[in-house]
């Protein structure tokens, strides 16, 4: 499924937040990765795609537009991420398959 144009433009404004950023900048300076992924990953991808649900009269975070749509959403986060940290999506990853395998 693409994603809805909407739904994206949510994705995009909230997680380009500059205190969210802030956030989760802190967070990879001391090298939180657990929460960092947790606050990109679980908790504003879902409240954002509640959100869309909810707008689009779905009833709060409708199941098949989460199963269908989080990991493009989580993309986004990511992205913003990158863009703000200076760090590179292959440095990211390592970090979350660091975390992954520590588990």
């Amino acid at each position: 499924m693409t994603l809805p144009t909407r739904l994206k433009e949510l994705a995009e404004n909230r997680y380009s937040q500059q205190e969210f950023l802030r956030t989760l900048f802190e967070l990879a300076l001391e090298e939180q990765w657990f929460d960092l992924q947790h606050m990109i990953q679980h908790d504003m991808a879902k409240a954002i795609i509640a959100d869309y649900s909810y707008e689009e009269g779905k009833g709060y975070l409708n199941q098949d537009i989460y199963y269908s749509c989080w990991e493009d959403v989580i993309e986004i986060g990511w992205a913003r991420f990158c863009e703000h940290t200076g760090l590179s999506r292959d440095t990211v990853n390592m970090h979350l398959r660091q975390l992954r395998e520590a588990i």
